[in-house]
Protein backbone atom coordinates (compact mmCIF):
# COMPACT_ATOMS: atom_id res chain seq x y z
CA UNK A 1 0.00 0.00 0.00
CA UNK A 2 1.23 3.48 -0.75
CA UNK A 3 1.70 5.88 2.14
CA UNK A 4 -0.61 8.84 2.21
CA UNK A 5 0.48 12.09 0.62
CA UNK A 6 -1.26 15.36 0.06
CA UNK A 7 -1.78 14.95 -3.67
CA UNK A 8 -3.18 12.35 -6.03
CA UNK A 9 -0.54 13.43 -8.57
CA UNK A 10 2.23 12.78 -6.05
CA UNK A 11 0.70 9.41 -5.16
CA UNK A 12 0.57 8.48 -8.82
CA UNK A 13 4.17 9.59 -9.34
CA UNK A 14 5.31 7.29 -6.53
CA UNK A 15 3.20 4.34 -7.68
CA UNK A 16 4.19 4.70 -11.33
CA UNK A 17 7.84 4.14 -10.39
CA UNK A 18 7.04 0.76 -8.85
CA UNK A 19 8.72 -2.00 -10.88
CA UNK A 20 5.92 -4.53 -10.41
CA UNK A 21 3.25 -2.03 -11.45
CA UNK A 22 5.24 -1.05 -14.54
CA UNK A 23 5.81 -4.68 -15.47
CA UNK A 24 2.07 -5.32 -15.24
CA UNK A 25 1.36 -2.20 -17.31
CA UNK A 26 3.70 -3.31 -20.11
CA UNK A 27 2.34 -6.88 -20.03
CA UNK A 28 -1.19 -5.56 -20.46
CA UNK A 29 -0.28 -3.17 -23.30
CA UNK A 30 0.32 -3.59 -27.01
CA UNK A 31 3.91 -2.31 -26.75
CA UNK A 32 6.19 -0.24 -24.54
CA UNK A 33 5.13 2.85 -26.48
CA UNK A 34 1.50 2.00 -25.81
CA UNK A 35 2.31 1.51 -22.11
CA UNK A 36 3.89 4.98 -21.91
CA UNK A 37 0.85 6.46 -23.63
CA UNK A 38 -1.47 4.80 -21.11
CA UNK A 39 0.64 6.00 -18.19
CA UNK A 40 0.35 9.56 -19.48
CA UNK A 41 -3.43 9.21 -19.67
CA UNK A 42 -3.63 8.04 -16.04
CA UNK A 43 -1.42 10.92 -14.89
CA UNK A 44 -3.76 13.42 -16.56
CA UNK A 45 -6.81 11.71 -15.03
CA UNK A 46 -5.48 12.20 -11.51
CA UNK A 47 -4.25 15.72 -12.29
CA UNK A 48 -7.68 16.80 -13.50
CA UNK A 49 -9.39 15.09 -10.60
CA UNK A 50 -7.21 16.96 -8.13
CA UNK A 51 -8.15 20.27 -9.73
CA UNK A 52 -11.82 19.32 -9.65
CA UNK A 53 -11.58 18.34 -5.98
CA UNK A 54 -10.39 21.83 -5.05
CA UNK A 55 -13.50 23.32 -6.62
CA UNK A 56 -16.00 20.75 -5.43
CA UNK A 57 -15.48 20.29 -1.72
CA UNK A 58 -18.17 17.61 -1.57
CA UNK A 59 -15.65 15.16 -3.02
CA UNK A 60 -13.71 13.58 -0.19
CA UNK A 61 -10.70 12.72 -2.33
CA UNK A 62 -8.18 9.94 -1.79
CA UNK A 63 -6.29 11.49 1.08
CA UNK A 64 -8.86 13.32 3.16
CA UNK A 65 -10.15 10.28 5.06
CA UNK A 66 -7.07 8.39 6.31
CA UNK A 67 -9.00 5.24 7.29
CA UNK A 68 -10.47 4.59 3.84
CA UNK A 69 -8.87 6.76 1.21
CA UNK A 70 -5.80 4.79 0.22
CA UNK A 71 -7.67 1.65 -0.81
CA UNK A 72 -9.46 3.52 -3.60
CA UNK A 73 -6.26 4.86 -5.07
CA UNK A 74 -4.66 1.42 -4.98
CA UNK A 75 -7.80 -0.15 -6.44
CA UNK A 76 -7.73 2.31 -9.32
CA UNK A 77 -4.03 1.82 -10.02
CA UNK A 78 -4.24 -1.97 -9.86
CA UNK A 79 -7.33 -2.24 -12.05
CA UNK A 80 -5.72 -0.05 -14.72
CA UNK A 81 -3.04 -2.67 -15.35
CA UNK A 82 -5.07 -5.83 -14.63
CA UNK A 83 -8.11 -5.23 -16.85
CA UNK A 84 -8.54 -6.12 -20.53
CA UNK A 85 -8.55 -2.41 -21.45
CA UNK A 86 -4.91 -2.17 -22.49
CA UNK A 87 -5.27 -4.98 -25.02
CA UNK A 88 -8.70 -4.17 -26.47
CA UNK A 89 -9.02 -0.39 -26.33
CA UNK A 90 -7.35 2.95 -26.55
CA UNK A 91 -7.61 4.80 -23.24
CA UNK A 92 -8.14 8.52 -23.07
CA UNK A 93 -8.73 10.97 -20.24
CA UNK A 94 -11.92 13.00 -20.56
CA UNK A 95 -12.11 16.59 -19.37
CA UNK A 96 -15.89 16.61 -19.95
CA UNK A 97 -18.55 13.90 -19.42
CA UNK A 98 -19.09 13.87 -23.21
CA UNK A 99 -16.13 13.94 -25.56
CA UNK A 100 -15.49 13.91 -29.29
CA UNK A 101 -12.93 11.54 -30.77
CA UNK A 102 -11.70 13.00 -34.05
CA UNK A 103 -10.36 11.21 -37.11
CA UNK A 104 -9.85 12.06 -40.77
CA UNK A 105 -10.71 10.32 -44.04
CA UNK A 106 -9.23 11.13 -47.45
CA UNK A 107 -11.97 11.89 -50.01
CA UNK A 108 -12.00 12.42 -53.76
CA UNK A 109 -12.73 16.00 -54.80
CA UNK A 110 -15.12 15.16 -57.64
CA UNK A 111 -17.44 12.64 -55.98
CA UNK A 112 -16.63 12.69 -52.24
CA UNK A 113 -15.80 8.99 -52.40
CA UNK A 114 -13.72 7.63 -49.52
CA UNK A 115 -10.34 6.98 -51.10
CA UNK A 116 -8.42 6.25 -47.89
CA UNK A 117 -10.75 5.90 -44.91
CA UNK A 118 -9.16 5.94 -41.49
CA UNK A 119 -10.01 2.26 -41.28
CA UNK A 120 -11.78 0.12 -43.85
CA UNK A 121 -11.81 -0.70 -47.52
CA UNK A 122 -9.84 1.63 -49.78
CA UNK A 123 -11.04 2.92 -53.15
CA UNK A 124 -8.07 3.42 -55.45
CA UNK A 125 -9.95 3.07 -58.74
CA UNK A 126 -9.06 5.60 -61.42
CA UNK A 127 -6.29 7.30 -59.46
CA UNK A 128 -3.32 5.97 -61.42
CA UNK A 129 -2.37 8.13 -64.41
CA UNK A 130 -2.02 4.92 -66.40
CA UNK A 131 -5.43 3.50 -67.31
CA UNK A 132 -6.71 0.59 -69.35
CA UNK A 133 -10.07 -0.53 -70.68
CA UNK A 134 -11.22 -3.46 -72.75
CA UNK A 135 -14.34 -4.32 -74.71
CA UNK A 136 -15.64 -7.14 -76.91
CA UNK A 137 -16.18 -6.46 -80.60
CA UNK A 138 -19.72 -6.70 -81.91
CA UNK A 139 -20.01 -8.83 -85.03
CA UNK A 140 -21.06 -6.70 -88.06
CA UNK A 141 -20.17 -3.45 -86.24
CA UNK A 142 -16.97 -1.78 -87.47
CA UNK A 143 -17.17 1.79 -86.12
CA UNK A 144 -16.33 2.45 -82.47
CA UNK A 145 -16.08 5.56 -80.31
CA UNK A 146 -14.53 5.19 -76.84
CA UNK A 147 -14.78 8.04 -74.34
CA UNK A 148 -12.13 7.89 -71.61
CA UNK A 149 -13.16 11.22 -70.02
CA UNK A 150 -9.47 11.93 -69.52
CA UNK A 151 -7.05 14.43 -71.00
CA UNK A 152 -4.51 12.19 -72.70
CA UNK A 153 -0.75 12.40 -73.16
CA UNK A 154 0.15 12.27 -76.87
CA UNK A 155 2.11 9.13 -77.78
CA UNK A 156 0.79 7.12 -74.83
CA UNK A 157 -2.18 5.44 -76.53
CA UNK A 158 -1.93 1.77 -77.40
CA UNK A 159 -4.86 -0.03 -79.00
CA UNK A 160 -4.75 -3.85 -79.26
CA UNK A 161 -6.99 -6.08 -81.41
CA UNK A 162 -7.23 -9.76 -80.42
CA UNK A 163 -8.81 -12.64 -82.35
CA UNK A 164 -10.46 -15.14 -80.01
CA UNK A 165 -9.24 -17.93 -82.31
CA UNK A 166 -5.64 -16.71 -82.17
CA UNK A 167 -5.05 -14.80 -78.90
CA UNK A 168 -1.26 -15.25 -79.06
CA UNK A 169 -0.97 -12.92 -82.06
CA UNK A 170 -2.49 -9.57 -81.05
CA UNK A 171 -2.40 -6.56 -83.39
CA UNK A 172 -0.94 -3.46 -81.73
CA UNK A 173 -1.94 0.05 -82.87
CA UNK A 174 -0.38 3.27 -81.52
CA UNK A 175 -0.95 7.01 -81.88
CA UNK A 176 1.53 9.24 -83.68
CA UNK A 177 1.58 12.21 -81.23
CA UNK A 178 -0.71 14.12 -83.63
CA UNK A 179 -4.00 12.34 -82.98
CA UNK A 180 -3.69 9.67 -85.70
CA UNK A 181 -3.69 5.92 -85.08
CA UNK A 182 -0.97 3.94 -86.86
CA UNK A 183 -1.90 0.34 -87.66
CA UNK A 184 -0.74 -2.43 -89.99
CA UNK A 185 -2.14 -2.09 -93.50
CA UNK A 186 -5.85 -2.79 -93.76
CA UNK A 187 -6.52 -3.20 -90.03
CA UNK A 188 -8.12 0.26 -89.80
CA UNK A 189 -10.27 1.87 -92.49
CA UNK A 190 -8.08 4.54 -94.07
CA UNK A 191 -11.04 6.58 -95.34
CA UNK A 192 -13.14 6.76 -92.17
CA UNK A 193 -12.41 9.05 -89.22
CA UNK A 194 -9.76 7.45 -87.05
CA UNK A 195 -8.33 9.74 -84.42
CA UNK A 196 -7.47 10.45 -80.81
CA UNK A 197 -8.73 13.69 -79.26
CA UNK A 198 -6.14 14.32 -76.55
CA UNK A 199 -8.16 17.14 -74.98
CA UNK A 200 -11.47 15.31 -74.50
CA UNK A 201 -10.13 11.77 -74.32
CA UNK A 202 -12.33 10.53 -77.18
CA UNK A 203 -10.88 7.72 -79.30
CA UNK A 204 -12.67 6.85 -82.58
CA UNK A 205 -11.77 4.23 -85.16
CA UNK A 206 -13.25 2.00 -87.85
CA UNK A 207 -12.12 -1.56 -88.37
CA UNK A 208 -10.83 -2.22 -91.88
CA UNK A 209 -11.00 -5.21 -94.16
CA UNK A 210 -7.68 -6.50 -92.87
CA UNK A 211 -9.28 -7.54 -89.57
CA UNK A 212 -12.43 -9.63 -89.91
CA UNK A 213 -14.47 -9.47 -86.70
CA UNK A 214 -15.63 -12.83 -85.37
CA UNK A 215 -17.51 -13.85 -82.24
CA UNK A 216 -15.35 -13.48 -79.14
CA UNK A 217 -12.90 -11.00 -80.66
CA UNK A 218 -11.99 -8.02 -78.46
CA UNK A 219 -9.91 -4.88 -78.19
CA UNK A 220 -8.18 -3.08 -75.33
CA UNK A 221 -6.87 0.45 -74.84
CA UNK A 222 -3.95 1.51 -72.67
CA UNK A 223 -2.99 5.14 -72.15
CA UNK A 224 -1.82 7.80 -69.71
CA UNK A 225 -3.81 10.71 -68.35
CA UNK A 226 -2.16 14.11 -68.56
CA UNK A 227 -2.38 14.84 -64.84
CA UNK A 228 0.25 17.59 -65.12
CA UNK A 229 -1.94 19.55 -67.52
CA UNK A 230 0.68 20.49 -70.11
CA UNK A 231 -0.29 23.96 -71.48
CA UNK A 232 0.45 23.08 -75.09
CA UNK A 233 -2.31 20.49 -75.05
CA UNK A 234 -4.97 22.70 -73.48
CA UNK A 235 -6.42 22.76 -70.00
CA UNK A 236 -8.02 19.96 -68.03
CA UNK A 237 -11.57 19.21 -69.13
CA UNK A 238 -12.58 18.65 -65.51
CA UNK A 239 -11.29 17.62 -62.12
CA UNK A 240 -9.39 14.37 -62.22
CA UNK A 241 -9.53 11.44 -59.82
CA UNK A 242 -6.09 12.37 -58.54
CA UNK A 243 -7.40 15.34 -56.53
CA UNK A 244 -8.16 14.76 -52.86
CA UNK A 245 -9.28 16.49 -49.70
CA UNK A 246 -9.44 15.54 -46.04
CA UNK A 247 -12.71 15.16 -44.20
CA UNK A 248 -12.73 15.43 -40.42
CA UNK A 249 -15.21 13.16 -38.67
CA UNK A 250 -15.88 12.48 -35.01
CA UNK A 251 -17.27 9.84 -32.71
CA UNK A 252 -19.31 11.07 -29.74
CA UNK A 253 -18.31 9.29 -26.54
CA UNK A 254 -20.49 9.74 -23.47
CA UNK A 255 -19.32 8.61 -20.03
CA UNK A 256 -21.69 6.88 -17.63
CA UNK A 257 -21.63 7.34 -13.84
CA UNK A 258 -21.68 4.24 -11.68
CA UNK A 259 -21.54 3.69 -7.92
CA UNK A 260 -20.70 0.88 -5.50
CA UNK A 261 -21.99 1.05 -1.90
CA UNK A 262 -20.33 -0.74 1.02
CA UNK A 263 -22.16 -1.34 4.30
CA UNK A 264 -20.22 -2.33 7.41
CA UNK A 265 -20.81 -3.20 11.05
CA UNK A 266 -18.34 -1.65 13.49
CA UNK A 267 -18.63 -4.58 15.92
CA UNK A 268 -17.85 -7.06 13.16
CA UNK A 269 -14.85 -5.01 12.06
CA UNK A 270 -13.53 -4.84 15.64
CA UNK A 271 -14.11 -8.57 16.18
CA UNK A 272 -12.34 -9.45 12.95
CA UNK A 273 -9.40 -7.26 13.86
CA UNK A 274 -9.03 -8.84 17.29
CA UNK A 275 -9.78 -12.46 16.40
CA UNK A 276 -7.72 -13.02 13.27
CA UNK A 277 -5.62 -9.90 13.07
CA UNK A 278 -6.95 -9.10 9.60
CA UNK A 279 -7.12 -5.51 8.53
CA UNK A 280 -10.64 -4.84 7.18
CA UNK A 281 -9.20 -2.05 5.06
CA UNK A 282 -6.90 -4.48 3.24
CA UNK A 283 -9.75 -6.94 2.66
CA UNK A 284 -12.03 -4.21 1.34
CA UNK A 285 -9.27 -2.92 -0.95
CA UNK A 286 -8.62 -6.37 -2.45
CA UNK A 287 -12.31 -6.97 -3.04
CA UNK A 288 -12.67 -3.53 -4.56
CA UNK A 289 -9.86 -4.19 -7.07
CA UNK A 290 -11.52 -7.48 -8.01
CA UNK A 291 -14.99 -5.99 -8.44
CA UNK A 292 -13.86 -2.90 -10.33
CA UNK A 293 -11.70 -4.93 -12.71
CA UNK A 294 -14.52 -7.39 -13.40
CA UNK A 295 -16.92 -4.56 -14.18
CA UNK A 296 -14.48 -2.96 -16.64
CA UNK A 297 -13.88 -6.27 -18.42
CA UNK A 298 -17.59 -7.06 -18.62
CA UNK A 299 -18.37 -3.65 -20.15
CA UNK A 300 -15.60 -3.98 -22.74
CA UNK A 301 -16.68 -7.48 -23.78
CA UNK A 302 -20.34 -6.44 -24.00
CA UNK A 303 -19.41 -3.52 -26.28
CA UNK A 304 -17.28 -5.83 -28.40
CA UNK A 305 -20.11 -8.31 -28.91
CA UNK A 306 -22.78 -5.70 -29.59
CA UNK A 307 -20.87 -3.99 -32.39
CA UNK A 308 -19.47 -6.91 -34.41
CA UNK A 309 -19.79 -6.18 -38.14
CA UNK A 310 -19.41 -8.47 -41.14
CA UNK A 311 -19.64 -12.23 -41.36
CA UNK A 312 -18.33 -14.61 -38.75
CA UNK A 313 -15.62 -17.06 -39.83
CA UNK A 314 -16.69 -20.63 -39.08
CA UNK A 315 -14.14 -23.31 -38.24
CA UNK A 316 -15.56 -26.76 -38.98
CA UNK A 317 -13.58 -28.89 -36.55
CA UNK A 318 -15.83 -31.89 -37.12
CA UNK A 319 -14.36 -32.38 -40.60
CA UNK A 320 -10.74 -32.67 -39.53
CA UNK A 321 -11.60 -34.51 -36.33
CA UNK A 322 -13.10 -37.18 -38.58
CA UNK A 323 -10.28 -36.94 -41.12
CA UNK A 324 -7.28 -36.97 -38.78
CA UNK A 325 -6.94 -39.76 -36.25
CA UNK A 326 -3.90 -38.26 -34.53
CA UNK A 327 -4.25 -35.38 -32.09
CA UNK A 328 -1.31 -33.37 -33.49
CA UNK A 329 -2.84 -33.09 -36.97
CA UNK A 330 -6.09 -31.78 -35.51
CA UNK A 331 -4.22 -29.06 -33.64
CA UNK A 332 -2.24 -28.17 -36.77
CA UNK A 333 -5.53 -27.82 -38.69
CA UNK A 334 -6.89 -25.48 -36.00
CA UNK A 335 -3.78 -23.29 -36.23
CA UNK A 336 -4.16 -23.16 -40.01
CA UNK A 337 -7.72 -21.90 -39.54
CA UNK A 338 -6.42 -19.07 -37.35
CA UNK A 339 -4.40 -17.85 -40.35
CA UNK A 340 -7.68 -17.64 -42.28
CA UNK A 341 -9.17 -15.62 -39.41
CA UNK A 342 -6.26 -13.16 -39.75
CA UNK A 343 -6.97 -12.88 -43.47
CA UNK A 344 -10.66 -12.10 -42.87
CA UNK A 345 -9.64 -9.44 -40.34
CA UNK A 346 -7.20 -7.92 -42.84
CA UNK A 347 -9.80 -7.84 -45.63
CA UNK A 348 -12.26 -6.04 -43.39
CA UNK A 349 -9.97 -3.49 -41.77
CA UNK A 350 -7.10 -3.17 -44.30
CA UNK A 351 -4.85 -1.89 -41.48
CA UNK A 352 -5.29 -4.73 -38.99
CA UNK A 353 -3.57 -7.55 -40.84
CA UNK A 354 -3.02 -9.85 -37.86
CA UNK A 355 -4.69 -10.40 -34.52
CA UNK A 356 -2.96 -8.81 -31.53
CA UNK A 357 -5.36 -10.36 -28.98
CA UNK A 358 -8.08 -12.97 -28.84
CA UNK A 359 -11.19 -12.84 -26.64
CA UNK A 360 -12.67 -16.33 -26.40
CA UNK A 361 -15.36 -18.36 -24.69
CA UNK A 362 -14.72 -21.48 -22.63
CA UNK A 363 -14.82 -24.02 -25.48
CA UNK A 364 -12.67 -21.93 -27.80
CA UNK A 365 -10.28 -21.32 -24.93
CA UNK A 366 -9.85 -25.07 -24.54
CA UNK A 367 -8.71 -25.33 -28.17
CA UNK A 368 -6.08 -22.67 -27.55
CA UNK A 369 -4.86 -24.35 -24.36
CA UNK A 370 -4.50 -27.67 -26.19
CA UNK A 371 -1.92 -25.96 -28.42
CA UNK A 372 0.53 -26.36 -25.53
CA UNK A 373 1.24 -29.74 -27.14
CA UNK A 374 2.54 -27.95 -30.26
CA UNK A 375 4.74 -25.55 -28.30
CA UNK A 376 2.81 -22.54 -29.58
CA UNK A 377 0.76 -21.77 -26.46
CA UNK A 378 1.98 -20.71 -23.04
CA UNK A 379 -0.36 -20.81 -20.04
CA UNK A 380 -0.63 -17.82 -17.73
CA UNK A 381 0.46 -19.17 -14.33
CA UNK A 382 -0.81 -16.06 -12.57
CA UNK A 383 -4.42 -16.53 -13.65
CA UNK A 384 -6.72 -16.81 -10.62
CA UNK A 385 -10.14 -16.21 -12.15
CA UNK A 386 -12.03 -17.69 -15.10
CA UNK A 387 -12.41 -14.31 -16.83
CA UNK A 388 -8.74 -13.54 -17.13
CA UNK A 389 -5.68 -13.75 -19.34
CA UNK A 390 -5.64 -17.43 -20.30
CA UNK A 391 -2.18 -17.40 -21.84
CA UNK A 392 -0.31 -16.53 -25.03
CA UNK A 393 -0.63 -18.08 -28.49
CA UNK A 394 2.62 -17.35 -30.34
CA UNK A 395 3.01 -14.34 -28.04
CA UNK A 396 -0.54 -13.08 -28.67
CA UNK A 397 -2.67 -12.69 -25.50
CA UNK A 398 -5.72 -14.96 -25.27
CA UNK A 399 -8.40 -13.57 -22.93
CA UNK A 400 -11.21 -15.81 -21.70
CA UNK A 401 -14.59 -14.42 -20.66
CA UNK A 402 -17.80 -16.28 -19.83
CA UNK A 403 -19.93 -13.58 -21.50
CA UNK A 404 -18.58 -14.81 -24.84
CA UNK A 405 -20.35 -17.86 -26.31
CA UNK A 406 -18.49 -21.04 -25.41
CA UNK A 407 -17.46 -21.87 -28.99
CA UNK A 408 -16.95 -18.27 -30.07
CA UNK A 409 -13.96 -15.99 -30.29
CA UNK A 410 -13.03 -12.49 -31.41
CA UNK A 411 -9.74 -11.65 -33.11
CA UNK A 412 -8.73 -8.10 -32.16
CA UNK A 413 -6.18 -5.75 -33.71
CA UNK A 414 -4.70 -2.82 -31.80
CA UNK A 415 -1.92 -0.81 -33.42
CA UNK A 416 1.52 -0.98 -31.82
CA UNK A 417 1.58 2.77 -31.14
CA UNK A 418 -1.62 2.50 -29.08
CA UNK A 419 -3.44 5.04 -31.25
CA UNK A 420 -6.07 2.75 -32.79
CA UNK A 421 -8.15 -0.11 -31.41
CA UNK A 422 -11.72 -1.40 -31.77
CA UNK A 423 -12.78 0.02 -28.39
CA UNK A 424 -12.24 3.25 -26.52
CA UNK A 425 -12.18 3.59 -22.75
CA UNK A 426 -12.64 7.17 -21.68
CA UNK A 427 -11.91 7.97 -18.01
CA UNK A 428 -13.71 11.01 -16.63
CA UNK A 429 -13.57 10.18 -12.91
CA UNK A 430 -11.47 7.43 -11.27
CA UNK A 431 -12.75 5.57 -8.22
CA UNK A 432 -13.83 8.32 -5.85
CA UNK A 433 -14.85 7.63 -2.25
CA UNK A 434 -17.74 9.29 -0.44
CA UNK A 435 -17.76 10.22 3.25
CA UNK A 436 -18.70 7.49 5.72
CA UNK A 437 -22.17 7.90 7.21
CA UNK A 438 -23.80 6.17 10.18
CA UNK A 439 -27.30 4.89 10.71
CA UNK A 440 -29.53 6.64 13.26
CA UNK A 441 -31.48 3.41 13.69
CA UNK A 442 -28.36 1.36 14.43
CA UNK A 443 -25.27 3.36 15.46
CA UNK A 444 -23.00 0.34 14.92
CA UNK A 445 -23.72 0.33 11.21
CA UNK A 446 -21.85 2.53 8.76
CA UNK A 447 -21.97 2.89 5.01
CA UNK A 448 -19.79 4.49 2.41
CA UNK A 449 -19.66 4.36 -1.34
CA UNK A 450 -17.39 4.78 -4.30
CA UNK A 451 -18.34 6.15 -7.66
CA UNK A 452 -16.59 6.41 -10.97
CA UNK A 453 -17.49 7.72 -14.39
CA UNK A 454 -16.15 6.13 -17.56
CA UNK A 455 -17.07 5.55 -21.18
CA UNK A 456 -16.71 2.23 -22.98
CA UNK A 457 -17.45 2.63 -26.68
CA UNK A 458 -16.77 0.63 -29.83
CA UNK A 459 -15.20 3.10 -32.27
CA UNK A 460 -13.66 0.87 -34.99
CA UNK A 461 -15.65 -2.37 -35.35
CA UNK A 462 -13.65 -3.21 -38.50
CA UNK A 463 -10.72 -4.14 -36.23
CA UNK A 464 -12.68 -7.13 -34.87
CA UNK A 465 -13.25 -10.49 -36.57
CA UNK A 466 -15.60 -12.97 -34.96
CA UNK A 467 -14.93 -16.67 -35.43
CA UNK A 468 -16.68 -19.84 -34.22
CA UNK A 469 -15.83 -23.52 -34.06
CA UNK A 470 -18.07 -26.55 -34.59
CA UNK A 471 -16.94 -29.72 -32.90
Amino acid sequence: MQTLTNSEVKMFSVQSEDKCWNAALIAGSRSKKDAQLRKGVYQRVFSRYEGMKKDLKAFSGYSEIPLLSNQYFNATMASYVRSFAGLLSIERDMDQPTALLWYMDLLGVTDNRKVLPNVGQENLAGINARFSTSQAFTVSQTEYSISTNKKLIPGSIELTFVHAADPSNPIVIKDDLKGNLLAPSGVLDAVATTEVNYQTGLITFKVGAGFTIAAGDSFSIIGFEDVAGSPEFGTLAGHGNNRFKTDMENVIVTSEPDMLVSESNLMTIAAMQKAVGANPQDVAGAKLVELYTKLINAKLVAELKANQVGNSYDIDATSYIAKFLDFQSRLDAFQAELINVDTELAKKSVKGVTATAYVVGEGMGNWFRKLVATGNFTDNPGSSYINDLLGYYKGIPVLRHTDVGTNEGYAIHKTADGQLAPLMRGIFLPLTNTPTVGSYNNPSQIANGVFYQEAHRCIVPELVQKFTINE
